[in-house]
């Protein structure tokens, strides 16, 4: 009984083996006789091909875009800092009528000095105020530089990082210390070989301490997140006066949920501002989430349509090979009739145009992601969009073309393997 059910299991595997060798053989030939079709038709393949390549250049240049947005954007809203929420006086996103928001009172000095007192969550707050204005050092000077005016809690809150010198003090800030730390591209500018530590730059006629140099942060869509100065809150309103918007910054401990801090703040803020239970608020509260939700629903619809269009693409292609196929099939049907009188099984035939559909679509793929690519970093170096190749990309573009082989292929592969061998061999 033993020997008998080894014996059986020896059969099986060597049935097993020879399947797998005879598929492997199949597998190869068929592939060999793919291309040696092909390369007989060089110019009706790639004619054939081009559809699929413009329709996987249109979706692997897209999808390659859309990771250079998705990467810039996420490396924007973490200099923004992730666990941090940011209480000012109009919303992010506005929706609705713009006046409601303008006609809200700022956020004062008092309040905010309030804030932290009565906010229990908070690992660091810092208020802030901006301006445009320019920078001088002698004869060298940038205009549009954005100024900053906070306190020495602010690079705690966004994780800004220094590239030498050090950040404010809260002496600095208390004693309203004429210091500055400079965005790396304010210091290449105005300083070039220069070291800028302990030099001095004029703002508004004022002269202020370099201090401390700011890491390089790039660019995102053509706009520098490098242009930039930070002087104690103090000196910028002795520079830019006291009516400035204020917003302010807060960093939430950790183990606290940023929902659950968010209402508490709301209702804080609610008691500093004195608003009645029955008055809506006259604030906003403000935190990474709400620009990438604004992101997601600003670009969703546009890019789910160019990837839409890339798949139209796809599709006409993939008739454009169905309809090339079907003339192989007419034109190669002696051929057909000769192999299946030699013994050819359906299966075999129908394996061989599937095969040469699915080598078609992939050459057309890979030329298709070459030039999708391609396109994509022209875009990225020419414009301010970026580009970043990703897997997903490469992956759904040799997918995709794949699929269509696959899908447009298999009724001309059906078709072949179904012809009558006497038939094919009287066809002229």
């Amino acid at each position: 009984m033993k020997d008998r059910l080894t014996k059986k299991s020896n059969l099986t595997r060597r049935g097993w083996l020879r399947w797998m060798a005879t598929g492997w053989y199949g597998f190869s030939s068929g592939i060999g006789v793919a291309f040696s079709a092909l390369l007989g038709n060089k110019f009706r393949a790639g004619m054939t091909a081009l559809g699929i390549v413009i329709g996987v250049m249109t979706v692997s240049g897209i999808l390659a875009i859309i990771e250079g947005l998705n990467r810039g954007v996420e490396k924007n809203l973490s200099l923004m800092g992730v666990r941090s929420l940011y209480l000012s006086k109009r919303p992010w996103a506005m929706k609705g009528d713009w006046y409601k928001y303008r006609n809200r009172p700022p956020i004062t000095n008092w309040q905010y000095q309030r804030l932290r007192e009565l906010v229990p969550f908070a690992e660091a707050m810092a208020p802030r105020e901006r301006e445009r204005a320019k920078v001088e050092r002698g004869d060298e000077k940038i205009t549009g530089v954005e100024i900053l005016g906070t306190t020495s809690e602010f690079a705690r809150i966004t994780g800004h990082t220094l590239d030498r010198g050090r950040y404010f003090s809260p002496a600095d800030i208390e004693y309203e210390r004429p210091f500055v730390v400079l965005g790396s591209e304010v210091a290449d500018k105005l300083f070039e070989r220069t070291e800028p530590l302990g030099k001095h730059v004029v703002i508004r006629g004022m002269r202020y301490k370099v201090i401390g140099v700011l890491k390089t942060q790039g660019s995102f869509l053509g706009r520098s997140r490098d242009v930039n100065v930070t002087i104690p809150i103090g000196r910028f309103r002795r520079a830019f006066g006291s009516r400035h918007h204020m917003d302010v910054a807060i960093k939430v401990a950790e183990g606290i949920s940023l929902e659950d801090a968010e209402e508490e703040l709301r209702g804080i803020m609610r008691r500093v501002r004195g608003l009645r239970p029955t008055k809506e608020d006259d604030f906003s509260i403000n935190q990474q989430k709400v620009l990438g939700d604004l992101y997601r629903d600003i670009t969703g619809t546009l890019f789910l349509t160019i990837v839409i269009v890339g798949m139209i693409s796809l599709a006409v292609g993939g008739i454009g090979i169905m309809n090339i196929m079907l003339v192989s099939v007419t034109e190669r049907t002696r051929e057909i009739g000769i192999r299946k009188a030699l013994g050819a099984r359906r299966r075999t035939v129908l394996f061989q145009f599937l095969i040469e559909s699915l080598v078609l679509s992939s050459l057309g793929g890979v030329l298709g992601l070459a030039c999708g690519f391609s396109v994509a970093y022209l875009v990225d170096a020419v414009t301010p969009l970026p580009a970043q190749l990703s897997a997903l990309a490469v992956l759904a573009g040799l997918g995709f073309s794949m699929v269509v082989g696959m899908f447009f292929g298999i009724y001309p592969a059906w078709r072949a393997s179904r012809l009558d061998p006497i038939v094919a061999l009287r066809y002229e």
